[in-house]
């Protein structure tokens, strides 16, 4: 029970991160749109920084670790920079809302390859929570103040795949490793991926440079920072509670944190359906708390 306890504890402070994070990465997006390549790989850069400031134990870079750092240095590129499009071109609430759900992934990557204990109220915690996916982006008949494209689909669709194989990678390179290399595994991690951006900045987006660097320094140094605090807090849970119930977890919590703030905050509009979609996203979160 203390463990459980203490493992929720750090999931809901990683997602707390996370939000501001995300927050931070709208506000500079709305207000100067351009250069998200650089801009990310300055999040990036930041979040790395903050593994190698709170190392106690001496770096160690072994040729395992290097390995899952490189794999896992391309799917976070393309999850940073997708979601900031994302987030350019359709609202924060639904993007963060439809890009919770990159948990439901690993959920079955934990059942059927690490043969994670299962019960039957968790399949049906998994059926509500495709329910809410469905609700979520079904609006036939509702009005919408914003219209979703088909490139905010995408963004999402990849921000989501990226999402859940880091979440994968890192599981994987925990239960080999254990945490004696969370810092380096991370720093690898996000130090290649903001390698990738900035040369892909300099490629196509050269000409936001200066302004990126003008405007976004500030936004990305603090989202870097809360980046790298809930990456440290995720790779830290994995030692209280198994990534089946970390992922659902995560997933509808997300989903009523990212409801709020985008409600409270950028006083965005839901549909009833996609309200619904939240209700259905909490009754999944408690149920897969129940081992029945």
């Amino acid at each position: 029970m203390k463990e459980s306890m203490i493992g929720m504890l750090l999931i809901i402070a990683g997602l707390i991160c996370h939000q501001f994070e995300a927050i931070l990465v709208k506000q500079h997006g709305k207000k100067h749109g351009s250069g998200g390549m650089h801009f990310n790989a300055i999040i990036c850069l930041f979040a790395m920084v903050y593994f190698f400031v709170t190392d106690k134990n001496g770096l160690h870079f072994s040729h395992e670790v290097i390995q899952y750092g490189i794999a896992n240095c391309f799917m976070y590129a393309t999850g940073f920079y997708t979601t900031y499009l994302a987030f350019r071109s359709g609202s924060f609430g639904l993007t963060r809302l439809f890009t919770a759900f990159s948990g439901i992934i690993p959920i079955f990557y934990g059942i059927i390859f690490l043969k994670e204990p299962t019960y039957p109220i968790t399949y049906v915690a998994l059926v509500l929570i495709f329910a809410s996916v469905f609700l979520m982006n079904y609006t036939k008949g509702e009005k919408e103040d914003k219209k979703l494209t088909v490139g905010w689909l995408v963004c999402t669709l990849l921000t989501v795949i990226s999402n859940a194989i880091i979440a994968i990678i890192g599981k994987v390179e925990h239960d080999h490793l254990g945490d004696g290399f969370n810092n380096e595994f991370l720093i690898i991690s996000l130090g290649g991926a903001a390698i990738i951006l900035f040369i892909l900045g300099f490629i196509f987006e050269r000409k936001d440079f200066k302004s990126t660097f003008r405007y976004g320094l500030v936004y990305g140094i603090f989202a870097g920072v809360f980046n790298g605090i809930n990456n440290l807090l995720t790779l830290i849970t994995y030692n209280y509670l198994p990534l089946s119930f970390i992922s659902p977890v995560k997933t509808g919590l997300g989903i009523v944190i990212s409801f709020f703030v985008s409600l409270l905050l950028f006083r965005e509009k839901f549909s009833r359906r996609q309200i619904a979609s939240v209700a259905i996203g909490i009754v999944a979160v408690v149920l897969m708390n129940l081992k029945i």
